[in-house]
């Protein structure tokens, strides 16, 4: 898959640029507040995702307008496909191929992306939130079963943490609980099932890479923490089991304290737990490992090169691992933005496109 043009109209500090990427490494360079992330911000959302920097669509437009426009053409499943997207006040409507007009998140799993910006770093240092969004955005992307499921877990966790929130004053509460707690126990399972399989097969990418990267001296491991299950049996019976066990917990917390929602994923270097353990440079090497981890998976479960979005990161990482990371990119699209062009194209061949109060130069 690769992005063949894009344009968009009144996107934050945009008023309207046409962007022509190469097939290869792509640099779009200047100073900070040029809008070079916003141009990556807006390729972004043709995942149908939510943005990597707000959660409300309207700091998207640009000011004094009423909405912004996304247009782009790209090389999927052996033919060229339109994505046109609208962002109002209302929220984002999208259209792929002139196939009427849908809410933004039905592009899920059809343009593929992994990002990687100073954000990342979160998924070692942050909270659980940081790493559970990060399976999740490349499982919907991957699987329209698992963005199905999580859809539906979301539903009726959110109806069942109604009800306990009013647990005295509603007549029944708790054959309803019984009802939306079967519901639960049995989509956890299967978004567990596919979560844990998941970063399975990224280890068994992720710790090759962060060997090369750290010189066969340490060795990472991911291992997928549950709330409900404690081994690999993962049964509906012993879901339901602890989702019952919880239910004074439940009732006296107002939400409900287990499930996909409350998981985790632990990060270890050579057995220590990496957000107290890992240095600067480890925690980078280890968001470096697991971003081309991602990629790989990708492409092995799409049968297509994801495009490669790196935010301003270079300047983050110091000369060899700078260097592992460009050697990596000499074989997909890849977009970069930062303030010094010449970290990339001095080491490898890259089109390099300037940003300058909004306005794209080439």
């Amino acid at each position: 898959m690769h992005l063949l043009n894009h344009s968009i109209s009144n996107f934050r500090n945009i008023e309207a640029i046409r962007f022509i990427p190469d097939r290869g490494v792509n640099v779009v360079f200047g100073q900070n507040g040029q809008g070079k992330t916003n141009l990556l911000e807006s390729i972004f959302l043709l995942t149908g995702a939510k943005s990597f920097r707000t959660k409300k669509d309207v700091d998207f437009i640009r000011q004094g307008e009423e909405k912004c426009l996304i247009e782009s053409k790209f090389f999927l499943n052996s033919r060229d496909q339109h994505i046109r997207m609208i962002i109002s006040s209302k929220g984002r409507i999208a259209e792929k191929n002139r196939g009427g007009e849908k809410r933004a998140s039905s592009l899920a799993g059809i343009f593929c992306c992994v990002l990687f910006s100073a954000e990342s770093l979160l998924l070692v240092k942050g909270g659980p939130q940081q790493r559970r969004s990060f399976i999740d955005f490349a499982l919907c992307q991957i699987s329209p079963k698992y963005l199905i499921e999580i859809k539906n877990y979301s539903r009726v966790l959110s109806q069942k943490n109604s009800l306990l929130r009013d647990v005295y004053r509603i007549p029944g509460v708790y054959d309803m609980l019984d009802v939306y707690d079967r519901q639960l126990a049995e989509t956890a399972r299967v978004i567990t099932k596919m979560r844990k399989s998941f970063c399975e097969n990224l280890l068994s990418l992720a710790e090759h890479d962060y060997l090369a990267i750290s010189g066969n001296r340490e060795q990472i491991n991911l291992t997928y923490s549950s709330t409900i299950w404690e081994d690999d049996k993962i049964s509906f019976e012993q879901g339901i089991d602890k989702i019952t066990r919880l239910r004074d917990t439940d009732v006296r917390a107002g939400f409900s304290t287990a499930g996909p929602h409350r998981d985790d994923l632990l990060i270890t270097i050579d057995g220590n737990d990496a957000r107290g353990f890992a240095s600067q440079g480890q925690q980078r090497s280890i968001v470096l490992a697991l971003k081309l981890a991602e990629a790989s998976l990708m492409e092995r479960s799409l049968g297509e090169k994801p495009l490669l979005l790196l935010d301003d990161v270079l300047s983050e990482l110091d000369g060899n691992r700078q260097d592992f990371l460009l050697e990596r990119l000499t074989d997909c699209q890849t977009v970069i933005t930062g303030c010094d062009p010449l970290l990339v194209s001095k080491r490898i061949d890259a089109s390099v496109f300037e940003m300058r109060e909004g306005r794209l130069l080439s």
